[in-house]
């Protein structure tokens, strides 16, 4: 069993291992980006690579959580804003060392036909982890 918690990365990512260790956790969880857009970060390689090393030699699990307005079945304009940031998502996920990115399913498009949102949700995942590629070191992309 593996105790762990959601940290900041205020103080960046290697900033947000460290926290974990402090708290005694031996997992965290973290958004790899602002919570709250659907954007695509250009985040510092040198830190996310520092704390996947940090991870390492504590034994710790990072997982990244999308940020909230993440959806699999976003509307036709929010389509490839999404599958940018997915892969901005994982690409950061990847760096850090994390085990994987939380992301919530979405909503009901449909009220005549109930498995139009999970078309849409595996049509969306299929777009994604096609512009990857996965090896036992985690995703790296195409």
């Amino acid at each position: 069993m593996k105790f762990g918690c959601h940290i900041s990365i205020k103080n960046g990512y290697l900033g947000a291992a460290k926290r974990a260790v402090a708290y005694g956790a031996s997992a965290f969880q973290y958004f790899p980006k602002n919570p709250r857009s659907l954007s695509v970060k250009d985040f510092d390689l040198e830190d996310a690579v520092s704390c996947k090393s940090f991870c390492e030699e504590h034994g710790l699990i990072s997982v990244a959580h999308t940020p909230y307005p993440t959806s699999l079945t976003p509307t036709e304009d929010k389509r490839e804003l999404t599958i940018a940031s997915l892969l901005n998502d994982l690409e950061i996920a990847n760096t850090c060392g994390s085990v994987g990115v939380v992301v919530h399913f979405g909503s009901q498009i449909s009220k005549t036909d109930p498995l139009a949102s999970y078309h849409l949700m595996l049509d969306m995942l299929n777009s994604v982890l096609s512009q990857w590629e996965r090896d036992l070191s985690g995703f790296i992309r195409k």
